[in-house]
């Protein structure tokens, strides 16, 4: 215990010794792994990077991308009573990428053998809906493992239509959002976490979505509606109609869903005999005349590459990395990827035929579910 102690005081006198600015300077530019190792360093550090403003200045370093040689984007799958945390760093040069795959503890408060259902990220949290008939709903942290259980939602013995989950700015809170179906309307419950309540809405408009996970971009959350994007602003808990979807001429396309990469909206299309899968890029957010196709993929070789028919293809992109290669999941039953330069494919998950699996991009920061909801720790669009 002696030499314990002076090793610690020795640690800090080391630190006193070096301006402060320059070690908060330093510890910006780590990853969170590191950061939670030097936690345990000494009392001095430990506080420093608790500290509410160290955790927002690193999360918007992350986010605005100004330590570009931190990548902290990962994506989460839930297979076999195991999470998976997977390092997808695409190369720049556009030729292929880099996967690492580690397991993940499973939060505190969740079983192995139940059901989980993901509901969503922001800023490193992850939302998780846990168990059957008497679920719990959790924010967590996958890095730091700090867990909060929410209080039950209204809907609890209703099914979800549609759900996501985001971060307000405005006043800086982070948002769950549950729509199930009342008698003749729909019913929005929005979860406030500074509030640490929910609020029930009801809507006599038809809501109904093709994909049941909002995407998060610029305060709001986003699913296709008929012919159209629907938004939830997130501060005044309204919905929005922002643009029409791509005019693709005479040929049919079924819009399937919506996802973000590099602050921008994609739709995609369901890929049947006499359409390929292709994806649309919103060059600029709300303007309809941006809509541009980036992607165009065979659906008979898409079909083969995860081994089902073409009219049996239900796909949904999970995440299109930075150098544009895609992320696509078949059912929950095959996790493929594909790189538009080499036109090649590559399986990454092949699950088995009673087995899914379940996948969402979170990125690694320091924040907590906890000290969150005191405000803060927030950035607009992760």
């Amino acid at each position: 215990m002696c030499s314990s102690n002076m090793r610690q005081r020795r640690t800090n006198t080391t630190l006193l010794s070096i301006p402060i600015e320059l070690i908060v300077d330093i510890l910006l530019r780590l990853p969170v792994e590191s950061l939670i190792r030097c936690r345990c360093v000494c009392k001095s550090l430990r506080s420093l990077i608790f500290d509410r403003r160290f955790v927002m200045t690193h999360l918007n370093n992350i986010v605005t991308g100004i330590n570009m040689n931190m990548n902290s984007f990962r994506l989460l799958v839930s297979h076999n009573d195991s999470l998976l945390s997977m390092y997808c760093e695409g190369s720049k040069d556009g030729d292929g990428s880099h996967l690492a795959i580690k397991k993940v503890d499973h939060p505190a408060v969740m079983d192995l053998d139940v059901c989980l259902c993901i509901l969503g990220s922001c800023n490193g949290l992850v939302c998780l809906e846990i168990g059957d008939d008497n679920s719990i709903i959790i924010l967590w942290n996958p890095c730091t493992r700090d867990t909060k259980v929410l209080p039950q939602p209204p809907y609890h013995f209703q099914d979800k239509m549609f759900h996501g989950f985001g971060y307000d700015s405005l006043t800086e809170d982070y948002k769950i959002m549950l729509a199930t179906e009342g008698p003749s309307e729909v019913m929005m419950n929005v979860f406030s976490l500074k509030r640490n309540s929910w609020r029930t809405y009801e809507y006599l408009a038809d809501l109904r979505t093709t994909d049941q996970q909002g995407c998060f971009l610029n305060g709001a959350l986003h699913w296709i509606t008929s012919g159209t994007i629907t938004s939830l602003d997130l501060a005044d808990e309204e919905f929005k109609e922002i643009v029409p979807l791509p005019y693709c001429g005479n040929t049919d396309y079924s819009f399937e869903g919506v996802t973000s990469a590099r602050n921008c909206l994609y739709v995609y299309n369901d890929p049947t005999e006499d359409t390929d899968f292709c994806i649309w890029i919103m060059k600029e957010y709300g303007v309809k005349e941006s809509w541009t196709r980036v992607i165009k993929i065979s659906s008979e070789i898409l079909a083969r590459q995860v081994f089902v028919e073409v009219d049996k293809l239900e796909l949904k992109v999970v995440c299109i990395l930075e150098n544009g290669e895609v992320l696509m999941d078949h059912e929950g039953k095959v996790l493929v990827s594909y790189n538009p330069k080499t036109r090649t494919f590559r399986n990454i998950i092949k699950g088995k035929e009673d087995d899914e699996f379940q996948a969402t991009t979170y990125l690694e920061t320091l924040v907590s579910p906890v000290t969150a909801a005191e405000g803060g720790g927030g950035a607009k669009n992760m």
